[in-house]
């Protein structure tokens, strides 16, 4: 770490001179333009936007066991940020790799099979994750959860079969949502530059929003469950008023939980936690109520699944409203 003094210039511009040594690494000359970047109290100069490495990978067969870990390694590379991928497997077991290359590309916005060979693929990213602020695609991301809560509000409330094989089919487009917003929450953390494109003014933003995508997720994941344990009783004719009213107190919490850390509303954020000790309440007095219900053991495995999912999601409402809490602090 170096010291430098500030020099005032003319009336009021305040200047510090740059390190020679910093200098004549990055090949900066007189007149040439630096960029400042303001980050959490700090400046963050470079001689313009860094060339991001590593952004080419190969992933060779011969050094894993199945074509499972392919696909695990496929998407992890997606998160890490690279651009191209060279999939190399045995001509023998082509079919078993693709199969599980397509799999993980179904849910990687903008992964798409470039080139396709007998023992290799190419794999590229054709998207440009920073024309979407990371922000704008959380919103997204809760705009189809919410759809997905009301449509099995729906559902429950006697709606048809075919509305419950949709809610099911659109938990993949959260996935897919999910792994974006890593993606670029990954690469705002190591590029500030990107973070700045992003919508991301400081790294603790970053932090809380990657717990938020991930509540996100898993809500969308409760939401399936909730809808497959409807499907699995709903022939036993149940009494679903409790968990109608538990549904109707929920979806109103993850939506101003939501708000909350959209807006960063600590007010708002603060004012939930004794909604979420009501609906534990109902919770606790509708799971022990099942027992006087009319239900085959089975049935009542299957809407106890659905009372637990509802618990879930208010959890992880809850997680968010906490995240809304702490990123609306001002830094000391």
């Amino acid at each position: 770490m170096e010291t430098r003094k500030v020099y005032k210039s003319g009336g009021s511009t305040l200047v510090v001179s740059l390190p020679k040594r910093w200098a004549k690494r990055a090949g900066v000359k007189d007149g040439d333009s630096i960029l400042v970047r303001e980050l959490e109290g700090s400046l963050l100069l470079t001689t313009g936007e860094p060339e991001r490495k590593h952004q080419r990978e190969e992933i060779d067969s011969k050094l894993l066991d199945s074509p499972e870990d392919m696909k695990l390694l496929i998407i992890s590379h997606y998160l890490a940020g690279y651009e191209r991928l060279i999939v190399k497997f045995n001509r023998s077991q082509r079919l078993d790799y693709k199969k599980d290359i397509r799999e993980a590309i179904e849910f990687l916005i903008g992964l798409e099979i470039a080139e396709e060979y007998d023992d290799r693929l190419l794999l590229e990213v054709f998207l440009d994750q920073e024309r979407i602020s990371t922000m704008e695609a959380l919103k997204r991301m809760y705009l189809i959860i919410k759809s997905m809560l009301k449509d099995a509000q729906d559902v429950i409330g006697g709606g048809d079969e075919e509305l419950a094989r949709d809610i099911i089919t659109r938990e993949k487009e959260v996935d897919r949502l999910y792994f974006l917003i890593v993606r670029q929450l990954k690469s705002a953390v190591r590029y500030g530059y990107s973070a700045e494109k992003l919508g991301i003014r400081e790294q603790r933003e970053a932090l809380g929003y990657r717990i938020v995508v991930k509540s996100f997720e898993r809500i969308s994941d409760h939401v399936e469950n909730l809808v497959e344990n409807f499907l699995a009783l709903r022939h036993s004719h149940p009494d679903m008023r409790g968990a109608q009213e538990i549904m109707a107190a929920v979806i109103d919490l993850l939506d101003d939980a939501s708000r909350s850390v959209f807006r960063k509303d600590q007010d708002l954020a603060l004012g939930l936690f004794q909604s979420l000790e009501k609906i534990k309440e109902r919770y606790q007095k509708a799971s022990k109520e099942i027992f006087k219900k009319d239900l085959t053991l089975e049935a009542a495995i299957h809407y106890k699944g659905m009372l637990d999912s509802l618990s879930r999601i208010a959890d992880y409402a809850s997680d968010i409203a906490e995240i809304a809490i702490n990123i609306s602090v001002a830094m000391p």
